[in-house]
């Protein structure tokens, strides 16, 4: 039977092998090596914690156009006046239901979404992976991120909401806004990843593309 105090904790080899961006199969060999060797438990956790945290920074910094498109996308719907985007849904009233009343309802988000997207264009650009598709794409993914989010608020609506006190017309949500804001930041960061290559892989693309 083996010692336990001679393996390192499975659960940290779990994540540092399926929670850690990059492979990192070497590393994992040469962590239990060295805890054979007479580190810790908490050394090993220590070593995954900080390679965790290297390897997340190196996807920020390869994938970096978008988490500015992210942070873009979220930061847009506090800073812009609302009064602007409340003009162009005058028009939009007078289309037939029940477009008429999905415009009314989303037009606010699906506006500011695509005022997004300039950000991560530009960013591409810089990083040398800009494609049309791509941001299009990206465009498309994040809108129907953003309407499955309402409409699923909207059904979750009984549960996630509370009445107005002394307005029973209107509710509120109990979610916690900070939550709020990172589904919002998950979904611009989601729909860019899924759509828009890293310049590694676009530069794989133009060979094959050649070829």
């Amino acid at each position: 039977m083996s010692d336990g105090k001679t393996n390192p904790p499975r659960g940290a080899i779990w994540f540092l092998q399926n929670a850690c961006p990059g492979d990192n199969e070497a590393l994992t060999g040469d962590l239990i090596e060295r805890f054979r060797e007479g580190r810790t438990h908490a050394w090993f956790w220590g070593q995954v914690l900080i390679a965790f945290a290297v390897g997340v920074l190196g996807e920020i910094r390869r994938h970096w156009p978008h988490f500015c498109y992210a942070i873009a996308g979220t930061v847009i719907p506090v800073v812009v006046p609302w009064k602007i985007v409340d003009r162009l849904s005058l028009n939009w009233s007078r289309l037939p239901w029940p477009w008429s009343q999905l415009l009314l309802d989303l037009h606010p988000i699906f506006l500011l979404a695509l005022a997004a997207l300039p950000v991560l264009g530009a960013g591409l650009v810089i990083n040398g992976a800009f494609r049309w598709i791509s941001v299009f794409r990206t465009g498309v993914i994040s809108l129907g991120l953003i309407t499955l989010r309402y409409y699923l608020f909207e059904f979750l609506g009984p549960w996630i909401s509370r009445p107005v006190p002394g307005d029973p017309y209107h509710r509120f949500l109990i979610i916690p806004a900070t939550l709020q804001i990172l589904l919002l930041f998950f979904i611009f960061l989601v729909s860019a990843w899924l759509s828009c290559p890293s310049p590694r892989h676009a530069n794989e693309f133009e060979r094959q593309a050649e070829a």
